[in-house]
């Protein structure tokens, strides 16, 4: 029997925004135990939905917004069937691909803080200092990617502000301190690994 190829597409139809709906709600609501209100809001008509399926079956999803040069990702969520196949990176792949063809300069998303290291060696960086969101019991991450290292490094204190797109979110900022004994852990598993 044959792997049927992952497609990513921008969701364009009702039947499309569905299945982004329905993976949304399996993973955030369902594994995750998010309120309903937590999850879907007033901009989901407004944002861009990726769709990526395996034949006609939805896989996963990421939702991004678009603000003058910025894009936040959002959203990103892959059916437990399909995590660890590389699904997440193509998602992110093509969200790239769709931001460079809208003149976007930078890429905003908020991460848990055990998943700082993955998005850095990304080329993420965490911006506005000991900063984080706190949305009912999760704390975030302030992160940016810079899609245009053509123009230029950054001026000096760039990366101590939050950018407009992730001061939108609902929270309560907060002063964010890491765990040291996380920090340790994550340093071991990363010399384990060879990394």
């Amino acid at each position: 029997m044959t792997e049927n190829a992952i497609n990513i597409a921008v969701a364009q139809t009702l039947d499309d925004l569905m299945k982004v709906m329905v993976i949304r709600g399996a993973v955030f609501v369902g594994e995750q135990h998010h309120r309903y209100n937590l999850e879907f809001g007033e901009g989901e008509l407004t944002r861009t939905h990726l769709l990526a399926q395996e034949g006609n079956e939805p896989i996963g999803t990421m939702r991004i917004l678009k603000e003058n040069k910025d894009a936040k990702f959002e959203r990103l969520a892959i059916l437990a069937s399909h995590r660890g196949k590389n699904v997440s990176e193509k998602i992110i792949e093509k969200g790239y691909e769709i931001c460079r063809e809208s003149g976007i300069e930078q890429v905003c998303l908020f991460c848990k803080p055990h998943l700082l290291g993955f998005w850095e060696k990304q080329g993420y960086k965490k911006v506005g200092g000991n900063k984080a969101l706190k949305v009912e019991n999760m704390l975030l991450l302030p992160i940016v990617l810079n899609l245009r290292p053509d123009l230029g490094e950054k001026e000096a204190g760039y990366y101590d502000k939050i950018p407009d797109i992730l001061l939108k979110e609902k929270g309560e900022w907060v002063e964010y301190q890491p765990d040291a004994l996380a920090i340790i852990l994550n340093k071991k598993k990363e010399y384990l690994s060879g990394k």
